[in-house]
Protein backbone atom coordinates (compact mmCIF):
# COMPACT_ATOMS: atom_id res chain seq x y z
CA UNK A 1 0.00 0.00 0.00
CA UNK A 2 2.62 2.51 0.78
CA UNK A 3 4.61 2.35 -2.41
CA UNK A 4 0.62 2.44 -4.11
CA UNK A 5 0.47 5.95 -2.77
CA UNK A 6 4.23 6.65 -3.19
CA UNK A 7 4.27 6.33 -6.89
CA UNK A 8 0.33 7.09 -7.69
CA UNK A 9 0.01 10.17 -5.33
CA UNK A 10 2.78 11.35 -3.69
CA UNK A 11 5.63 11.78 -7.01
CA UNK A 12 3.01 13.27 -9.01
CA UNK A 13 1.85 15.89 -6.04
CA UNK A 14 5.43 16.85 -5.69
CA UNK A 15 5.86 17.37 -9.49
CA UNK A 16 2.85 19.37 -9.73
CA UNK A 17 4.07 21.02 -6.61
CA UNK A 18 7.55 22.03 -7.73
CA UNK A 19 5.75 23.47 -11.09
CA UNK A 20 3.95 25.58 -9.06
CA UNK A 21 6.67 26.47 -6.93
CA UNK A 22 9.41 27.29 -10.02
CA UNK A 23 6.65 29.63 -11.47
CA UNK A 24 5.16 31.18 -8.32
CA UNK A 25 9.05 32.12 -7.81
CA UNK A 26 9.91 33.27 -11.23
CA UNK A 27 7.14 35.81 -10.77
CA UNK A 28 7.23 36.66 -7.28
CA UNK A 29 11.06 37.30 -8.22
CA UNK A 30 10.26 39.78 -10.84
CA UNK A 31 8.01 41.85 -8.77
CA UNK A 32 10.16 42.08 -5.94
CA UNK A 33 13.02 43.23 -8.51
CA UNK A 34 10.68 45.74 -10.33
CA UNK A 35 9.62 47.40 -6.74
CA UNK A 36 6.26 47.92 -8.90
CA UNK A 37 4.27 46.52 -5.18
CA UNK A 38 5.97 50.26 -3.96
CA UNK A 39 4.23 51.67 -6.46
CA UNK A 40 0.32 52.61 -6.50
CA UNK A 41 -0.62 51.51 -9.47
CA UNK A 42 1.08 48.77 -11.64
CA UNK A 43 1.46 48.74 -15.30
CA UNK A 44 -0.29 46.10 -17.71
CA UNK A 45 2.93 44.13 -18.01
CA UNK A 46 3.29 44.37 -14.06
CA UNK A 47 -0.46 43.45 -13.58
CA UNK A 48 0.02 40.24 -15.47
CA UNK A 49 3.13 39.69 -13.36
CA UNK A 50 1.04 39.79 -10.31
CA UNK A 51 -1.86 37.61 -11.41
CA UNK A 52 0.62 35.08 -12.44
CA UNK A 53 1.98 35.12 -8.70
CA UNK A 54 -1.72 34.74 -7.64
CA UNK A 55 -2.67 31.93 -9.33
CA UNK A 56 0.52 30.13 -8.70
CA UNK A 57 0.49 31.00 -4.88
CA UNK A 58 -3.36 29.89 -4.74
CA UNK A 59 -2.24 26.64 -6.82
CA UNK A 60 0.73 25.46 -4.73
CA UNK A 61 -1.04 26.16 -2.49
CA UNK A 62 -4.11 24.05 -3.39
CA UNK A 63 -1.98 20.75 -4.70
CA UNK A 64 -0.04 21.17 -1.30
CA UNK A 65 -3.17 21.02 0.62
CA UNK A 66 -5.00 18.64 -1.19
CA UNK A 67 -2.85 16.45 -2.72
CA UNK A 68 0.61 16.38 -1.42
CA UNK A 69 0.03 16.84 2.57
CA UNK A 70 -2.65 13.73 2.22
CA UNK A 71 -0.31 11.65 0.48
CA UNK A 72 2.04 11.95 2.95
CA UNK A 73 -0.40 11.22 5.93
CA UNK A 74 -1.74 8.58 4.04
CA UNK A 75 2.30 6.62 3.88
CA UNK A 76 2.51 7.93 7.69
CA UNK A 77 -0.33 6.07 8.12
CA UNK A 78 -1.81 8.96 9.80
CA UNK A 79 -4.99 10.11 7.40
CA UNK A 80 -8.15 8.89 8.51
CA UNK A 81 -10.95 10.22 5.70
CA UNK A 82 -13.68 11.17 8.08
CA UNK A 83 -11.13 13.08 10.52
CA UNK A 84 -12.20 16.69 10.14
CA UNK A 85 -9.73 18.94 8.26
CA UNK A 86 -8.71 20.77 10.66
CA UNK A 87 -7.76 17.46 12.61
CA UNK A 88 -5.53 16.49 9.67
CA UNK A 89 -3.77 19.79 10.04
CA UNK A 90 -3.07 19.42 13.92
CA UNK A 91 -1.88 16.32 13.21
CA UNK A 92 0.80 17.31 10.10
CA UNK A 93 1.63 19.53 12.55
CA UNK A 94 2.86 17.61 15.46
CA UNK A 95 4.15 15.13 13.09
CA UNK A 96 6.82 18.28 11.99
CA UNK A 97 4.98 18.51 7.99
CA UNK A 98 3.90 21.98 8.63
CA UNK A 99 5.30 24.27 10.70
CA UNK A 100 1.81 25.32 12.05
CA UNK A 101 -1.41 24.79 11.31
CA UNK A 102 -1.78 28.57 12.11
CA UNK A 103 0.50 30.29 9.42
CA UNK A 104 -1.07 27.03 7.04
CA UNK A 105 -4.78 29.06 7.85
CA UNK A 106 -3.11 32.64 7.43
CA UNK A 107 -1.74 31.87 4.32
CA UNK A 108 -4.60 30.60 3.23
CA UNK A 109 -6.87 33.50 4.25
CA UNK A 110 -4.29 35.91 2.54
CA UNK A 111 -4.73 34.17 -1.01
CA UNK A 112 -8.43 34.00 -0.60
CA UNK A 113 -8.40 37.57 -0.02
CA UNK A 114 -5.60 38.74 -2.85
CA UNK A 115 -7.74 36.31 -5.40
CA UNK A 116 -10.86 38.59 -4.96
CA UNK A 117 -10.71 42.47 -7.46
CA UNK A 118 -11.65 45.34 -6.12
CA UNK A 119 -11.59 47.93 -9.11
CA UNK A 120 -13.01 50.74 -6.73
CA UNK A 121 -10.15 49.98 -4.02
CA UNK A 122 -7.03 49.83 -5.48
CA UNK A 123 -5.49 50.44 -2.37
CA UNK A 124 -6.37 47.58 -1.17
CA UNK A 125 -5.71 45.50 -4.28
CA UNK A 126 -1.89 46.94 -4.05
CA UNK A 127 -1.70 46.24 -0.01
CA UNK A 128 -3.41 42.84 -0.27
CA UNK A 129 -0.65 41.97 -3.04
CA UNK A 130 2.28 43.66 -0.79
CA UNK A 131 1.30 40.95 1.69
CA UNK A 132 1.11 37.96 -0.43
CA UNK A 133 4.52 38.78 -1.90
CA UNK A 134 6.18 38.95 1.54
CA UNK A 135 4.59 35.20 2.47
CA UNK A 136 5.72 32.96 -1.08
CA UNK A 137 9.18 32.74 1.27
CA UNK A 138 7.12 30.97 3.89
CA UNK A 139 4.82 29.09 1.47
CA UNK A 140 8.04 28.00 -0.19
CA UNK A 141 9.84 26.62 3.10
CA UNK A 142 6.50 24.75 3.69
CA UNK A 143 7.21 22.85 0.02
CA UNK A 144 11.17 22.62 1.06
CA UNK A 145 9.81 20.70 4.66
CA UNK A 146 7.16 18.78 2.87
CA UNK A 147 9.39 17.45 0.27
CA UNK A 148 12.40 16.66 2.95
CA UNK A 149 10.13 14.47 4.50
CA UNK A 150 8.98 12.70 1.10
CA UNK A 151 12.50 11.95 0.80
CA UNK A 152 12.49 10.33 3.94
CA UNK A 153 9.70 8.03 2.50
CA UNK A 154 11.51 7.16 -0.66
CA UNK A 155 10.52 9.77 -3.51
CA UNK A 156 12.63 10.83 -5.66
CA UNK A 157 12.68 14.39 -6.75
CA UNK A 158 13.92 16.39 -10.01
CA UNK A 159 15.85 19.53 -8.57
Amino acid sequence: MPMDILHDKLLPALQECQLHQKRLHTAWQELMQSQCLQANSLTEPQVRVADQMVYRFGRLQDAIGTRLLPALLQIMQEWQDEQPWIDKLNRAEKLGLLPSTEAWLLLRELRNQTSHEYPLQPDMVQLNLRRLAQHVPQLENVLQQLQHHARQRGAQLDK
